[in-house]
């Protein structure tokens, strides 16, 4: 999962203004929704160690931002059944071990078992920091909850279980706190009801440099990446987690982007505005199915969405997207979220099979 957004401020200083010229193309909608009903594929593969070939057991192999996993036997076996073609990434992570992401799956659904190595891990001292870091650990971490989970009510109810994995480094010069985990984190959702095992790779926040004083400093721009899989909490407040779930969906990029597929935006209360001009969804986005998914230009680069008066800013970066059954899009970094969706965090996740694979 990749999340690059700007905050509001930014997004009143960065304002865009030029626009493409509108294009408008029809789609067989009802072609393209039936591609997906297809037989069972069975992912079936082997884990070794690299380096004498041994077989691993336990490992985790899921693919990224689901529910979708299993882990390896005692002779590094596995078999994960996929019902459609999806654009996540096969994710296998072992501890002691690089992980391994695996987007081409070709070799693995071609009805023979794969076999995949995995390398030692290489221990390293932390980089020497020649600059002073002035914050707190305690500041850092309040500030990097704040931008990773969110600060709405299920990032209220939300926790992260290991936060001694998490390493901060502050950089004065350009405002921007970077973080680095030495493990996977494992987030307990007590409100969408998911223990989350999130591996991160990657996670910078800038700063407005006039506001790095304050208590709550504005953020200029963030980032952050890793891969999630998701389990279930415990099912004695099933109703509750999925009446919440329900609630989190709403007004979700996950929804956003499966009621595209469908072709059903307008019919789900979704608006868009070039400015002060309404225009329909149409006219925002070119679709072209090719093979198994969903190709998607963005014919005006910088929209606002209204949906249940909730206001929300799409822009497109470096050409089209691909949406896969599950409403997944890639490349991740094509796209850039602000206002409501743009501000839902880690928090607020739902897994990519949510209401599909998985049962709401």
């Amino acid at each position: 999962m990749h999340r690059f957004i700007l905050s509001p401020y930014a997004a009143q200083r960065l304002r865009r203004c030029k626009v493409f010229a509108n294009l408008l193309l029809l789609l067989l909608i009802s072609v393209f929704a039936a591609s997906w009903v297809q037989a069972q594929t069975l992912i079936k593969g082997q884990v070794l160690d690299a380096l004498d070939q041994s077989p691993l057991e336990g490992v985790s192999v899921y693919f990224d931002g689901t529910s979708l996993g299993t882990i390896t036997n005692a002779a590094g076996f596995f078999e994960l059944p996929l019902s459609q073609k999806i654009n996540a990434t096969l994710v296998v992570s072992y501890l002691g071990y690089e992980t391994r992401s695996i987007a081409d799956l070709q070799n693995l659904s071609k009805g023979f078992t794969a076999k995949i190595f995995l390398e030692e891990a290489v221990v390293s001292l932390d980089e020497v920091v020649l600059e002073p870091d002035t914050w707190s650990r305690e500041r850092k971490y309040r500030l990097f909850k704040r931008t990773f989970l969110g600060e709405d009510t299920a990032a209220q109810r939300t926790k992260i279980l290991n936060p001694e994995v998490l390493r901060f480094y502050y950089n004065k010069q350009t405002a921007t706190l970077y973080a680095y985990a030495s493990a996977p984190l494992n987030i307990q959702n007590k409100y969408l009801g998911y223990l989350v095992r999130y591996a991160l790779t990657d996670f910078e926040l800038s700063f407005f440099k006039d506001t790095v004083q304050n208590e709550w400093p504005q953020e200029y721009i963030s980032y952050y990446a890793g891969t999630s899989f998701f389990t279930p909490l415990a099912l004695q407040t099933k109703s509750k987690y999925a009446k919440n779930r329900a609630k989190a969906y709403d007004s979700s990029t996950l929804f956003f982007m499966r009621m595209l597929i469908l072709g059903q935006l307008k019919e789900n209360g979704f608006r868009f505005f070039y400015g002060q001009k309404e225009v329909p969804w149409e006219v925002v986005f070119g679709l072209n199915q090719e093979e198994d998914f969903l190709k998607v230009t963005q014919e005006i680069p910088r929209i606002t969405i209204l949906h249940k008066k909730k206001q929300s800013v799409l822009e497109a970066v470096n050409g089209p997207f691909y949406l896969d059954g599950l409403g997944n899009f890639a490349p991740a970094n094509r796209l850039s979220f602000g206002g409501y969706m743009g501000g839902k965090r880690v928090a607020a996740m739902l897994p990519l099979d949510y209401g599909i694979s998985e049962q709401p």
